[in-house]
């Protein structure tokens, strides 16, 4: 091999993307120092047998990353859970054994749609009671206002056997006018026994009505559509109006509802996103949005309930536990740099160590911290945006200490283990 194929053997692939710009550098380097050190031996003859030593890599093996610039906020992750935007207790109007149920958690309903029968023999058992008074009393009052109108038949015949016989000059004009007297009272008769009638039945035809009204509140329907959320009733089992008998989540909406501490409620705004993971759905989290703010916190537990809205055709079932994270403090443009890269001295200096450009040193750099992510921390002072800051291996560094980079294989930008 000539030397001038040697070093064509040793350069580094222009095109591989997966070597980090610091990285390639550091090869290139190396690799460069190699093709010449190769050169070097070809010249002091061709045909002399090389002898190569393999040299133990020196320096600590570390892993870096760029410092970051861009926004950042701070975030706050609370268990939250899925409940309806707006639910719909229906309670039974009517105590009683369930007869039927034919609703269970989860089902979507439509508006009317019967939910539940309880039993009504309690209620119905004096119908049939009822149902023969007011035969019994039609029945009498008929008599009463039948007997009443062959009164005013025969009253009739009595005026009009006074005016013949006042026409014949057998009687005396009084003796009309007091047959026509006894029809009027007969027709007075007539209308007092069918307005006795009238009353008697009323009443009874009321009780009656009232009787198959509250039959009919045996039948329980869904006073609106949505999802059933909860039901609290068994087959065979007893209903009653203490608790409802099935809850409904009206249009079937839901949200999710986190409580956080004051701190964080001071942060957060009405429209301000918020990241939700329902996990019992799936392994990615969606965007939602701050719906609510309460304006007191809760009184039991001094936190303060706050409703995220989900995005439209997002639907986790009702109850499931979900993981929301509110961001508070956004700054638009800041440095950060991964949490684990930063490390604590003593009287809590923060720290970091960041590697030169040959990739051969590290030093130790004071900074100030300021917010904190799940992943990120902000750095105030110490660092520019750009710097190769270790983000492993730092803890068995010391200022200026030899380091060597590694990627997240082991395996050193030049190629070796």
């Amino acid at each position: 091999m000539t030397g001038l194929n040697a070093v064509l053997w040793l350069l580094p692939d222009q095109n591989d993307q997966r070597i980090k710009p610091m990285e390639d550098r550091m090869k290139r380097k190396r690799m460069l120092a190699a093709a010449l050190a190769g050169v070097m031996l070809l010249g002091t003859g061709c045909g002399r047998e090389e002898e190569t030593e393999e040299q133990t890599p020196s320096g600590t093996a570390v892993e870096v990353t760029e410092a970051a610039s861009g926004p950042m906020s701070a975030e706050y992750s609370v268990t939250g859970k899925v409940v309806a935007v707006s639910e719909v207790q229906v309670f039974p109007m009517l105590a009683g054994q369930v007869l039927t149920l034919s609703v269970k958690a989860g089902d979507q309903v439509a508006k009317g749609q019967t939910l539940f029968t309880v039993d009504t023999a309690t209620v119905t058992s004096g119908m049939g009671a009822l149902q023969e008074s007011y035969n019994a009393t039609k029945a009498a009052t008929d008599r009463a206002i039948e007997s009443a109108q062959i009164g005013v038949t025969q009253a009739e015949q009595a005026v009009a056997n006074a005016e013949a016989l006042l026409e014949a000059g057998a009687a005396a004009p009084q003796d009309v006018t007091k047959a026509k007297q006894g029809l009027a009272q007969a027709k007075a008769g007539v209308a007092q026994a069918q307005a006795q009638q009238a009353a008697s039945l009323a009443q009874i035809r009321a009780s009656m009505d009232q009787v198959t009204t509250q039959a009919s509140l045996g039948t329980v329907k869904a006073p609106c559509s949505g999802t059933v959320t909860t039901v609290n009733l068994v087959r065979g089992g007893m209903a009653a109006s203490a608790q409802p008998g099935v809850i409904i989540a009206e249009g079937g909406k839901v949200e999710v509802q986190a409580s956080v501490a004051e701190d964080v409620y001071m942060n957060l705004q009405n429209g301000d996103k918020a990241s939700v993971l329902v996990s019992s759905v799936s392994d990615e989290p969606v965007q939602g949005t701050i719906t609510e703010l309460p304006a007191a916190a809760n009184f039991q537990t001094s936190l303060y309930d706050v409703s995220v809205g989900l995005p439209a055709g997002v639907l986790p079932p009702i109850g499931a536990f979900a993981t929301v994270t509110f961001y508070t403090n956004r700054r638009e443009n800041t440095i950060s740099v991964p949490t684990e890269a930063v490390l604590t001295g003593a009287e809590e200096e923060r720290y970091v160590f960041v590697v030169d450009e040959a990739g051969e040193a590290a030093r130790r750099v004071t900074v100030e911290t300021g917010l904190v992510s799940k992943t990120s921390t902000e750095i105030l002072s110490g660092l520019t945006a750009g710097e190769w800051v270790v983000i492993k291996g730092q803890s068995y560094l010391s200022d200026g200490a030899a380091v060597r980079v590694v990627d997240g294989a082991g395996t050193s930008a030049d190629g070796e283990g």
